[in-house]
């Protein structure tokens, strides 16, 4: 049995067994691979004073996450990370005049084309979250 383990790890770190790429998806997906999160996504923010619709538009390098937020009161740059599923990204805003902390957690779908979770938005309170990619123009 030993041998035949060897046998088929040898055989997969040297390309001598081929997995067909809709399997090794579904690998990736229950490995819970990173999934990009790289382009603008249209968000939905649930605040107790109502609902924001700001714009995300970010890039993923590796673990790191950078990009803008822009929403009622302008763009800001944000810096995240992101580690299998799990996104966290964060920014300081300027609003009538104060500075206000936002971060934001959650959950990418597997798919890499949605995301939602939960916020924390200084003095503002909580909030919920979702977005959702937008389509890219080939």
């Amino acid at each position: 049995m030993r041998k035949f383990l060897v046998l088929v790890a040898a055989l997969a770190v040297t390309g001598g067994l081929a997995v067909p790429p809709e399997r090794a998806a579904e690998l990736r997906q229950e490995g819970k691979a990173t999934p990009d999160v790289t382009g603008k996504w249209s968000m939905t923010l649930e605040m107790s004073m109502g609902t924001g619709t700001p714009v995300l538009d970010l890039k993923q390098d590796g673990e790191k996450i950078s990009g803008t937020y822009t929403g009622r009161y302008g763009t800001f740059d944000i810096e995240g990370k992101i580690k299998e599923q799990a996104i966290e990204f964060w920014f300081t805003m300027t609003a009538e005049g104060q500075s206000v902390s936002m971060s934001f957690t959650g959950e990418v779908a597997a798919d890499g084309q949605t995301m939602k979770g939960q916020a924390t938005l200084g003095e503002l309170g909580d909030a919920t979250w979702s977005a959702q990619k937008e389509k890219t123009q080939d």
